[in-house]
């Protein structure tokens, strides 16, 4: 009898193991999907790269952010890995970086370590605004099996 009871719960072990393993892989096969941002030409850093699937039947959200040389890797937002890229399809692209207008005066500060409230400063966006939407950029990309590379070069003017 306790032979079949250790059977029994080492074989409970074995499935929850594997059912716990696999239910944090994606339920969708992602590319490869990696890239270079460029503002007038110069690399351009800590920006936000947006892949908006032009058909959400055929393909996933996915995100990245530049590095110091303007290079970006894509995660598919539902269910990817970290820098495995995102689904084959079309996209439609999106970037946005956004700063604070000006940096906090000591008195904001000061306030801000009494208050535990940061100051409200406005934001700017370093990147025109018509990239900010996927539908109105007039960026499209489309992801293929294997790797993919795309160069994005954003016009200030």
């Amino acid at each position: 009898m306790s032979k079949i009871f250790i059977s029994l719960f080492i074989l409970s072990v074995f499935f929850v193991t594997v059912t716990g393993c696999l239910t944090n892989r994606p339920d969708f096969a992602v590319e490869s999907v990696e890239g270079l941002v460029t503002l007038d030409g110069s690399p351009i850093e800590g920006v936000t790269v947006g892949f908006s699937p032009a058909d959400s039947a055929t393909g996933k959200p996915a995100v990245g952010r530049t590095d110091a040389q303007g290079k970006f890797v894509l995660t598919a937002t539902q269910g990817g890995e970290f820098g495995k890229g995102t689904m084959i399809g079309k996209y439609f692209i999106s970037f946005s970086k956004d700063i604070p207008s000006r940096e906090p005066t000591a008195q904001e500060l000061a306030n801000a370590d009494q208050t535990g409230v940061m100051p409200d400063i406005p934001i700017i966006s370093i990147i025109p605004k018509k990239y900010n939407d996927p539908q109105i950029s007039g960026l499209t990309a489309e992801v293929i099996k294997g790797k993919n590379n795309f160069s994005f070069d954003l016009q200030s003017k």
